[in-house]
């Protein structure tokens, strides 16, 4: 490892409410020379409001697209290539912060990145809050209880409803994607309390607790969280 070399972080932010936002990720942004922003689905403009209050004057900022194109080889071109323009800037001996909402860990565009970059760097990872932990408190509603289990679905399909049926909670991620197949699926099930929250923690969050928003347009920035046989819990918007 080439200790001349500056580090890559990456800072989960969180779901969206500036307020939680660790204070290692507060101190990380502070000592940042570029900050690296993935620009898709207002991604970008979010992210740089949680953080602009504690950058430096220094920082740099640059926003990354990420090719959505269903062709593997297109989107793994997008990913190098940012990857290498970050190479670049630590190369020089400065210091980057790789935006991202929620957990660098948990669907992120980060992980693509830290897989076209090689063992030279000097990486380091600041966790976030996932958006079902922030919904679960938000709403003073534990996710599981002692033997039960959770499984987390970013898609659905016949693999993803069999995991469904094996758990206690299910967290729904991305599921403005399938919430057509989703609806479909609990019209026909009665064990369910469901829960929907989009902009968790924002002053815009709006949490639904019928099904039938599933049938309407799905903003991106929302969640569903499916208790089976749980008491029913009112959600407060």
């Amino acid at each position: 490892m080439n200790t001349t070399n500056g580090t890559l972080y990456g800072i989960g932010l969180g779901p969206g409410d500036p307020d939680l936002l660790t204070l290692k990720a507060v101190k990380v942004l502070q000592n940042a020379d570029l900050i690296c922003v993935p620009n898709s689905k207002g991604q970008s403009s979010t992210a740089l409001e949680i953080v602009r209050p504690h950058l430096s004057t220094k920082a740099s900022t640059v926003a990354m697209g990420f090719s959505m194109s269903p062709d593997l080889e297109t989107r793994r071109v997008a990913r190098r290539e940012n990857a290498e323009l970050i190479q670049g800037h630590l190369r020089k001996g400065q210091n980057v912060a790789f935006l991202t909402l929620g957990d660098p860990m948990l669907y992120s565009t980060y992980s693509y990145i830290l897989d076209y970059l090689p063992h030279e760097f000097r990486v380091e990872t600041v966790p976030g809050i996932y958006s079902f932990s922030a919904i679960s408190s938000l709403l003073s509603q534990p996710l599981v209880k002692g033997e039960d289990k959770l499984a987390v679905i970013c898609s659905f399909d016949e693999a993803a409803k069999t995991i469904m049926q094996t758990a206690e909670a299910v967290v729904c991620m991305k599921v403005s994607a399938y919430h057509q197949e989703l609806f479909n699926y609990l019209s026909e099930q009665t064990d369910y309390q469901f829960t929907l929250m989009t902009d968790a923690g924002k002053p815009s969050q709006k949490c639904y607790t019928d099904i039938s928003i599933l049938q309407e347009k799905v903003p991106y920035f929302s969640t569903a969280i499916l208790l089976k046989n749980a008491n029913e819990k009112q959600c407060q918007k």
